[in-house]
């Protein structure tokens, strides 16, 4: 072999070698760049349902169906307050066992954290005296057993035991519930300056 043919068969080497030196950058650059889009996809899915989690919490999961209703008990005091619930729309099903509901009661010189009782079909709730009672019953429930769901209408009841903790005449009352994922439905009214049988809150 002659310097001349040495020379170009170098040459040529040297440039099978730049290819493929070449060709291995590109594809640790595109293997660099596919895990720096991929950390990133995720990165974002992850915000994304951080995003989607808060607002889950920072919205209600229930909202108000119709007016809130108050009955007269036997002296001068509100015995009972009613009013019905739905599920707010896109929320998913809300449990309603006191393991994961509680419902807090607010009149102008009394509060008590909790005083829901259960879920129950026969309609009655009744409190003893010097108590407050909380409870929920179907209205319309197609779904199962236990749970709030959409299309599910339940009426809450909450009872005053006698006068010593029933509201009177022009006096705030607040009533929270309080499920185990969403924000509050607090439902606020004042009672009328006269008390009747059946009064209309709004």
């Amino acid at each position: 072999m002659n310097g001349k043919s040495w020379m170009g068969w170098k040459k040529g080497l040297t440039g099978i070698e730049t290819a493929i030196i070449l060709v291995a950058f590109v594809i640790v650059a595109a293997a660099f760049a596919f895990a720096v889009l991929n950390v990133g996809f995720q990165s974002t899915q992850k915000a994304q349902d951080v995003m989607r989690a808060g607002m889950e919490q920072a919205s209600s999961a229930l909202e108000l169906d119709g007016a809130v209703i108050a009955y007269k008990g036997s002296g001068d005091f509100v015995k009972n307050i009613t009013f019905a619930v739905r599920l707010s729309p896109g929320k998913s099903p809300v449990a309603l066992s006191p393991e994961f509901f509680a419902i807090a009661v607010t009149t102008h010189d009394r509060h008590w954290p909790n005083v829901y009782t259960n879920s129950t079909d026969n309609g009655n709730c009744q409190a003893s005296l010097g108590e407050v009672t909380a409870c929920i019953f179907p209205i319309l429930d197609g779904g199962a057993r236990g749970f709030l769901e959409q299309g599910d209408k339940f009426l809450v009841v909450v009872a005053f035991g006698d006068q010593t903790v029933g509201p009177g005449t022009n006096t705030q009352v607040t009533i929270e519930l309080k499920p185990a994922i969403g924000n509050v439905l607090t439902v606020q009214r004042i009672t009328p300056l006269t008390l009747t049988d059946v009064m209309y809150l709004g």
